[in-house]
């Protein structure tokens, strides 16, 4: 369900603030229930932000267990008013406003994992060289914090989510689950992964590059006894589910970005962030490439369609992650068109 609120009123929820708008309990909106509707997906839809479903939980008291909503009720669901569109220069220039923040948004296909705000579109001339590239460059480390996932044969081992204290199957932000993680100490943290499948290679004679290992939240450990623990989500990327692995904290490298990488390097894309079928700006995509081949965090790489005639031109990425040899990277916004498996990597385009 990809439902995307275009009315600007206050939205609901007993006090509570999303994006500097007010939360209020008395507007609301109704919405019936299709098959494979989740509280989480429609949180994603209607707010912007799946790790708000409790608010909607909240105004429907009659829902008993909040991961199990049946086809053909009705559910009442806070309504999110529009944020302010900050004016800018040239106001007779500015063209009309888009939700999104990537083309996957725009075609209503984005993940109810990733809020969508408003972006104001100029239509001024295009700026050029050193210009561009300051207006477009990124903050690394934001992605970090909404987890980035990575190419891997190495599924961490070290526990799994054994579910909810009250029997649910999936969890969110601040709530507590039960782990098993032999000799986990309380206060002890770890990552919370899963195993989203093997990616197929590109060619029939080539080897798969791994399996696509998803971040997924953060948990520490607040009780613990000999066989199971007590944790709380303290950060999470996407709804926490039963079975789910535990390892490691997500990795988090110190970024420093650098125009091209050391050596040239030639590679592809193999899959994309939660095995979607393709990319736009802002979205993680994975290269059958790594650090055997000279990628750092930081790099910047050119990506673009195997075959010139789709008339793709030339996009930009941004290495995030690496292994010895795969990597996770972002694209930026200087890319004007989506990204697809198969596209090929290589030297940026200056």
């Amino acid at each position: 369900m990809r439902k995307f609120v275009a009315t600007a009123v206050i939205i609901a929820s007993a006090c509570g603030v999303f994006g500097g708008r007010e939360i209020r309990a008395e507007d609301t909106t109704s919405h019936a229930v299709h098959k494979g509707d989740t509280l989480w997906d429609l949180s994603g839809g209607y707010l912007n932000d799946p790790l708000l479903w409790p608010k909607i939980w909240k105004i429907n008291p009659w829902i008993a267990n909040p991961h199990w909503i049946k086809p053909g009720q009705v559910v009442k669901i806070p309504v999110l008013a529009k944020a302010p569109v900050r004016e800018v220069a040239t106001v007779s220039n500015v063209g009309p406003v888009e939700s999104g923040s990537s083309a996957l948004a725009r075609a209503g296909l984005a993940s109810s994992s990733e809020p969508l705000p408003i972006v104001v579109v100029k239509k001024d001339l295009p700026l050029s060289g050193d210009k561009a590239k300051a207006v477009q460059m990124i903050d690394p480390a934001q992605y970090y914090d909404r987890g980035i996932g990575m190419l891997t044969n190495e599924i961490p081992n070290e526990g799994k989510v054994l579910g909810t204290e009250q029997g649910w199957q999936s969890a969110a932000l601040g709530e507590t689950i039960l782990i098993s993680a032999p000799g986990a100490q309380v206060g002890q943290q770890f990552g919370v992964y899963r195993d989203m499948g093997k990616v197929e290679s590109l060619g029939y004679f080539s080897l798969s590059p791994g399996h696509l290992l998803a971040d997924i939240a953060v948990v520490e450990v607040v009780a613990a006894d000999a066989v199971k623990q007590q944790g709380i989500i303290r950060r999470a990327y996407a709804e926490v589910r039963t079975d789910d692995v535990l390892g490691p904290l997500p990795e988090r490298p110190t970024v420093s970005v650098r125009p091209a990488p050391a050596a040239a390097v030639t590679g592809a894309v193999v899959a994309f962030q939660f095995m979607r079928q393709l990319a736009g700006p802002d979205d993680i995509v994975y290269l059958n490439i790594g650090a055997d081949q000279g990628l750092a965090p930081g790099d910047l790489l050119s990506v673009a369609a195997e075959d010139k005639a789709e008339g793709r031109n030339s996009g930009e990425i941004m290495i995030l992650r690496v292994s010895a040899t795969t990597a996770a990277a972002v694209v930026t916004k200087r890319s004007g068109h989506e990204v697809r498996r198969g596209d090929v990597v290589g030297l940026p385009v200056l």
